[in-house]
């Protein structure tokens, strides 16, 4: 009996489906290395099924440089907006989740392991890391 029931969770598991990007990237994120900087992803007050992100990159003098970003649901998947001053959207990707197809445009990479986490654009200019770093509590 206890075999069976061994064999039925890890099943369970082995076939559990993959988080969601909203739920790989929900709550805060700190990289304490050179650059120290954090990042932070919480629901948007207005719209509850988009997640609303700021990076901020922290530098020896002076105040911190901020950096808005969006993850919202789309037809396609979720894309992730970076936003300008105003708030609209200046840059998107769409978050690549395994399938295969061109990379014009760029894609966004999402990796989130326990307590790891790393965000790149591929295909959209060089290729480059917009945060990387380990979960951490939201104050």
């Amino acid at each position: 009996m206890r075999t069976a029931l061994a064999c039925l969770m890890l099943v369970a598991c082995a076939t559990a489906p993959a988080p969601t990007p909203d739920e790989q990237l929900r709550g805060c994120w700190i990289n304490r290395d050179a650059g120290a900087s954090s990042m932070r992803w919480l629901p948007d007050r207005t719209r509850p099924d988009v997640l609303a992100g700021t990076r901020l990159v922290y530098r020896q003098a002076g105040p911190p440089v901020s950096t808005r970003f969006t993850l919202e649901p789309s037809d396609q998947g979720h894309s992730l907006c970076e936003l300008d001053a105003t708030g609209a959207a200046a840059r998107c990707w769409r978050v690549a989740r395994g399938e295969g197809g061109s990379l014009e445009g760029g894609r966004a990479f999402i990796d989130a392991h326990g307590d790891r986490l790393r965000i790149s654009v591929v295909g959209d200019g060089p290729d480059r890391t917009l945060f990387q770093g380990r979960r951490d509590g939201c104050d």
